[in-house]
């Protein structure tokens, strides 16, 4: 049974997470910008970024007609590989970087210590499509390049005009194939867990490779034909994708080049979706930007995006981690926690937990408040103090005080419990007295103030009854009945939070907002 009810706990629990990452039953996939704000300027077109290694300042390396690398004020040429434009790179360790020199049809390795360069594959200034070593194997505008995260000593190289993924061993400069379906003009890739993401000339393909060593590539999302469209992978277009860069669990970015927009790429929901900069009314379509979009990378919580021929735009905004502490209700185990944009909130006990939603990880801490605040009805009253400490009023007037709190129960109905354990208490002073009816209805330190919702419940039960329940009868000197004041508001019960500790053994500090 103990058993049974641990997997029921654990199936709701994986179903609130399901709901929160997507939100509602129509979930459509978006994500929003701060607006791009220019980190470079060029006068080429921005092929290829990543961080740079060497450096390890942040500043960020790309190529266009050279191999550069700028922290955003001055640039530094790496590489000029005379007649080749460079597509792509990619910094093998920290000092050599492999170099697509997709004109001169091979691969280069590019020494960051003394800036020398070597041939590592192909044969520099001959096309084809031949497996071998340096010198032999041939290459037909090589493009994009990747480590292959199975085998590091290997790199990925995407062969454009031949339409193929190639390989190329780092210690040998060996090229051979790796598959040769699926692809029509293959530019960059991805890597997505242990499956590599391709862009091609207007759809997203998907390789993957099998236990047995078979290697697959499937169209994964867009069409044969170019177009603009999100929703679904099977019905969503493209107009040639361009750079892909990884924002979240299983969410990419992808450069929609000559769209001259962004697009999201939502794996766990198999869509589509659009980009937009903060200002938009609705993110339904992806916002323009200011040049055609080529590479695209994600640094911390910031994304480059390479143009055309405007350099390199920033963007910012709410992509990366979200740390959020959230404190249980005194008395309860759960507290509900609701995603910004959602409609489904998640009931989490005190711990530690980890939310997805779209490019954006969620880090939620729940605690135990350390500060209990009770509800309480207060009423105030002109009455001299001397009175009050009459010795046999003082007798009387604890009963007194309960009579309200019978009363009052009415005016709680399902929303509160007059308290039964804490009994009302009262203090005199300046010939006011005041008295406090203390509720079981409590809240975490978050809370300051009544929610405005509930306080309109209690208001609303209050009407025609606020004389009656706060009248309070003095037995000395003369049997009478003294009514409470109105406040500024016209109100005889009123109603606030008493803050107190939870752990007993401290003393709240009322200036500071602090158990110590």
């Amino acid at each position: 049974m103990k058993y049974s009810l641990v997997l029921i706990l654990i199936i709701l629990a994986a179903v609130l997470v399901l709901k929160l990452v997507k939100c509602d039953t129509d979930y459509k996939p978006s994500v929003s910008f701060n607006k791009p704000e220019l980190f470079h300027n060029t006068d080429w077109r921005i092929y290829h970024m990543e961080p740079d290694l060497y450096r390890d300042d942040g500043s960020i390396m790309f190529s266009y007609k050279y191999l550069k690398t700028t922290d955003g004020t001055t640039p530094t040429t790496l590489a000029n590989i005379l007649s080749s434009y460079i597509t792509g790179f990619k910094q093998v360790n920290k000092t050599h970087v492999a170099v697509a020199a997709h004109s001169q049809h091979c691969i280069k390795m590019l020494n960051r210590v003394d800036n020398s360069l070597r041939t590592l594959a192909g044969t520099c200034g001959s096309t084809g499509y031949v497996e071998g070593g340096v010198g032999t194997g041939r290459l037909y505008y090589p493009y994009g390049i990747e480590i292959d995260v199975r085998n590091p000593d290997r790199l990925l190289v995407t062969d454009y005009f031949n339409h193929a993924l190639r390989s190329v061993d780092l210690h040998t400069g060996e090229l051979s194939t790796v598959i040769k379906s699926g692809f029509k003009f293959p530019r960059y890739i991805g890597w997505a867990d242990n499956k590599l993401l391709v862009s091609n000339s207007h759809y997203i393909s998907q390789v993957s490779w099998d236990t047995d060593g078979s290697v697959t590539n499937i169209k994964l999302a867009g069409s044969l034909s170019p177009g603009y469209v999100d929703g679904s992978f099977n019905t969503s277009r493209f107009y040639s994708p361009l750079g892909i860069t990884r924002v979240g669990y299983n969410m990419y970015l992808v450069a929609d080049c000559d769209n001259k927009v962004l697009r999201l790429l939502d794996l766990n929901s198999k869509q589509v979706g659009p980009v937009c900069f903060d200002g938009e009314t609705s993110c339904t379509i992806s916002s323009q930007l200011p040049d055609y979009p080529w590479s695209i990378l994600k640094v911390g919580e910031d994304v480059y995006v390479g143009m055309w021929s405007k350099g390199i735009y920033k963007l910012s905004g709410i992509c990366g981690p979200h740390n959020v502490t959230v404190y249980l209700d005194p008395g309860q185990n759960t507290t509900p926690y609701t995603l910004p944009g959602c409609s489904y909130a998640a009931y989490l006990f005190e711990g530690s937990h980890k939310f997805l939603k779209q490019c954006s990880i969620y880090n939620i801490n729940v605690l135990k408040s350390p500060i209990v605040r009770r509800l309480m009805f207060v009423s105030r009253y002109d009455v001299s103090c001397r009175l009050v400490r009459n010795s046999f009023n003082r007798i009387l007037l604890t009963p007194a005080w309960r009579r309200p709190s019978r009363k009052l129960q009415h005016v709680c109905a399902n929303d509160c419990n007059m308290s039964s354990e804490i009994q009302p208490w009262y203090m005199c002073k300046n010939n006011e007295l005041t008295v406090y009816w203390p509720t079981d209805k409590t809240f975490s330190v978050v809370t300051k103030e009544v929610p405005v919702k509930l306080r309109e419940e209690l208001r609303e039960r209050l009407v025609g009854h606020e004389t009656e329940y706060s009248n309070v009868k003095f037995q000395a000197p003369r049997d009478r009945a003294v009514e409470a004041k109105e406040n500024i508001r016209g109100e005889r019960i009123h109603f606030l939070l008493s803050s107190t500790c939870a752990d007993t053994t401290l003393t709240y500090n009322s200036v500071n907002d602090l158990c110590s």
